[in-house]
């Protein structure tokens, strides 16, 4: 089986080879990953506290989805993949911007979408999903978050006024979680 190839790309994003999994991690090469926030009706974030026998951030709150994406493979495409595979769930996603996460190498494009049913979790990866409000995850949240979510808010906050909600609701500020 031959080896997925990833797009290496400099800090401006911009695609100077490619590499297998295994050349990104060993070269601290940087790639590019489709990250995905959700939010429900009430405008509350689905997260996913990742496996405990993940390599990284294990046992830390994650957005909806995040995935690395394949040598040619737009950040939709992988954003919507990500979903597919994670949740088992299809929905329309809204492009809020990307940034470059140092620690992790990684150029990361934002998506952020809204749902409100069932998911199908991948239980080898994910230990629990629960929703969180953005005055929540906003303010310091005593809760262990990736790196990704913390880089995230930022650019994704701003749109959630933006954001049609499903049944028009605002956030009322419950967390559950």
């Amino acid at each position: 089986m031959e080896a997925v190839m990833r797009d290496i790309v400099n800090e401006r994003d911009e695609i100077v080879g490619r590499a297998t999994r295994e050349e990104v991690a060993g070269g601290r090469l940087i790639c590019r990953v489709a990250f995905v926030m959700l939010v429900n009706s009430n405008g509350e974030f689905l997260l996913q506290q990742r496996s405990a026998k993940k390599n990284t951030y294990p046992l830390y709150w994650s957005g909806a989805a995040a995935g690395h994406l394949a040598s040619g493979e737009t950040y939709e495409a992988g954003a919507r993949r990500e979903l597919k595979e994670e949740l088992g769930i299809e929905v329309p996603l809204k492009y809020v911007g990307k940034f470059y996460s140092e620690p992790d190498r990684e150029m990361v494009g934002a998506f952020l979408g809204c749902y409100d049913g069932p998911v199908q979790v991948e239980r080898h990866e994910v230990e629990r999903i629960a929703h969180f409000s953005p005055q929540h995850l906003a303010g310091k949240p005593n809760m262990r978050i990736t790196s990704f979510v913390k880089r995230s808010l930022p650019i994704i906050l701003p749109q959630l006024s933006a954001l049609s909600l499903p049944s028009g609701h605002r956030s009322t500020g419950h967390d559950h979680g």
